[in-house]
């Protein structure tokens, strides 16, 4: 078991970025700190560190467990990690994911009524 990973190969492997690429994406654009830093691509992580993963605006707290030896499934790469988001976010997470069903027709054929649509933008910032 390695002593330290590269901050894009542990989020590749352990399934937070779909790639490599989009890891390191995310790291030049500063979307990823470690213990409140700006995480680069090429910094080192060990056990017990903590991720701060910023997604459409909120962020994701994730606790690094153990350091993936190589590529695993996604089942297995999320016992490599925990998630400690606070509740709010999570909720408000969520109430953004239903705002994107809604906005591609992917709900129930229920539209929101003006009023929603503003407390929407309101939790997205706008």
């Amino acid at each position: 078991m390695p002593d330290g990973l590269r901050l894009d190969h542990y989020l590749h492997r352990a399934r937070l970025f779909k790639s490599r690429t989009q890891a390191t994406d995310a790291c030049r654009e500063g979307r990823v700190l470690i213990e409140d830093k700006p995480g680069k691509s090429a910094s080192e992580v060990h056990e017990g560190d903590l991720l701060r993963i910023r997604e459409k605006g909120l962020y994701r707290h994730i606790r690094i467990l153990q350091l993936p030896g190589k590529n695993m499934s996604k089942v297995d790469a999320k016992e490599t990690w925990s998630d400690e988001t606070p509740d709010e976010v999570k909720l408000q997470r969520e109430q953004i994911h239903q705002a994107n069903r809604m906005k591609l027709g992917k709900a129930e054929g229920i539209r929101p009524t003006k009023k929603e649509r503003r407390k929407l933008d309101k939790l997205r910032g706008r």
